[in-house]
């Protein structure tokens, strides 16, 4: 149990990441003494520290003193960390993320928003809806969102919205009053063995986390989610599709543009309104639709939801346009997962295919057990495009041990479309001269993919 007092000292040890900085800025905002340690500085740092918020760059045992009351700290940090080490030497309570995310929202209504594939639109879609209405929720974004310029906020009203992700099974420590679901699906290899156990942490959540008067909100159009949802005890349910009128929610008169989607959202007792969306893919509806039907159950006034998603910028990396001139646009995206890439190219070819326009893709695979389980997968995906860049693995808390490369894709690729231009560049450093090269006085939409830094080729093809 945690137990807060305001002149309380809290320790985060990676406190530069998206979901940490969230609730490290939250609980500074509430007038608690907050420090914290992170590998290297970062935007997110710089923001934190200017709130006077004492940052170490590295991590060092002499950083935790008996002064400190909680340690927080996520799944990705090892246990030889040596200011885990310390703080058990010193009996401080280590709390993980989860938990303290779960302790801030209960003093809240809590808006969670779970799912493989979708978290972090939805929860900005949310976010945006909510704060367009003058509600002044807290949040908790899984990534940069213009309109707090971060990843968290502390709000002045009674809602909070934050992400709920599943990884490292982290669902068991959340309890909100509200939980949108995106969709399930085979992720977090490292953790999960298996389909069958994603469902089953699933399962248990809506079973034993949410309380018999939390409402659940569905996506009925994702058969795995559809499945865990008919054999759960969840009594408040709603559903939401873009495709069937049998939901409680559903969509009418869908265009699907190269860059904008249109649609009519409807429920039993009418109509919402006309919805624009200013980003691309079927994905992106299917995200829409679950926070407009949050807003709507919230009471928010369906004007202010039209205008709210109509004025939309997504989150950092999510197909975020980081350039666009007559002959190159330049887009980058989080999507590590084969299904995110697969949704993100049809977003992209549909509109590269609408500019005439080569379609160029750079990807990071994201740690080696994932590239090992779904290297086939990612293959599949990427032949959506016209050329490939494939760069390293990235392989963030992991080591080789199946000793693999992004060498598994590449001749997966070959295998399934030979392409003119595919390569394998094992020197990060090359990686923007080559697709300089591929598109030199050739129209093109080069797209960076991945959850590691691929992020700085997109900036430097721009640079």
């Amino acid at each position: 149990m945690i137990h807060l007092k305001k002149d309380m000292h809290i320790f985060f040890v990676g406190i530069g990441g998206v979901g940490m900085s969230a609730l490290a800025l939250i609980l500074k905002e509430k007038g608690y003494k907050i420090s914290g340690s992170d590998r290297a500085g970062n935007s997110a740092i710089q923001k934190l520290s200017d709130l006077g918020i004492r940052i170490f760059i590295g991590h060092n045992a002499d950083y935790i003193t008996p002064t400190i009351d909680y340690v927080v700290y996520t799944n990705a940090v090892d246990d030889s960390n040596p200011e885990i080490i310390q703080a058990k030497k010193l009996n401080i309570p280590l709390i993980v993320r989860a938990e303290m995310l779960n302790f801030i929202g209960s003093h809240y209504y809590s808006i969670g928003v779970s799912g493989t594939h979708g978290k972090t639109t939805t929860t900005s879609m949310t976010s945006r809806i909510f704060l367009s209405a003058g509600l002044e929720p807290t949040l908790a974004v899984g990534g940069f969102l213009p309109e707090i310029q971060g990843s968290g906020y502390s709000g002045s009203g009674k809602t909070m919205i934050y992400e709920a992700c599943e990884a490292f099974g982290s669902l068991k420590h959340l309890r909100p009053d509200v939980s949108l679901v995106t969709n399930i699906d085979e992720d977090h290899l490292e953790f999960f063995q298996n389909r069958r156990e994603v469902e089953e942490l699933f399962l248990s959540f809506f079973n034993d986390n949410l309380s018999p008067q939390g409402l659940l909100i569905w996506n009925a159009d994702d058969a795995c989610l559809k499945e865990v949802v008919r054999k759960s005890r969840i009594v408040c349910q709603v559903s939401t599709s873009v495709f069937s009128h049998e939901a409680d929610f559903w969509v009418e008169n869908l265009c699907m543009e190269s860059d904008f989607s249109s649609f009519k959202f409807m429920y039993q007792n009418g109509s919402v309104g006309n919805f624009t969306l200013n980003i691309p893919g079927i994905h992106n509806v299917s995200n829409a639709i679950l926070a407009i039907a949050a807003a709507k159950i919230h009471g928010i006034d369906n004007d202010a939801i039209v205008s709210a998603l109509e004025n939309f910028k997504n989150a950092n990396r999510r197909f975020e346009i980081k350039s666009q001139t007559e002959i190159l646009t330049v887009i980058d995206d989080y999507a590590h997962h084969p299904k995110a890439v697969e949704l993100t190219l049809e977003a992209a070819r549909k509109y590269a295919q609408a500019r005439d326009a080569k379609l160029v893709v750079v990807f990071q695979p994201h740690l080696y057990s994932r590239t090992r389980y779904f290297y086939k997968e990612f293959s599949k995906a990427l032949t959506q495009a016209d050329a490939v860049v494939l760069t390293d693995i990235y392989a963030a808390r992991e080591t080789n041990d199946f000793n693999i490369s992004s060498q598994l894709i590449y001749d997966e690729i070959n295998k399934l479309k030979p392409m003119e231009h595919l390569i394998f560049e094992q020197e990060f450093g090359n990686v923007c001269n080559i697709v300089k090269k591929i598109t030199r006085d050739v129209p093109s939409v080069v797209v960076t993919l991945g959850a590691g830094d691929i992020w700085k080729v997109s900036e430097q093809i721009i640079a």
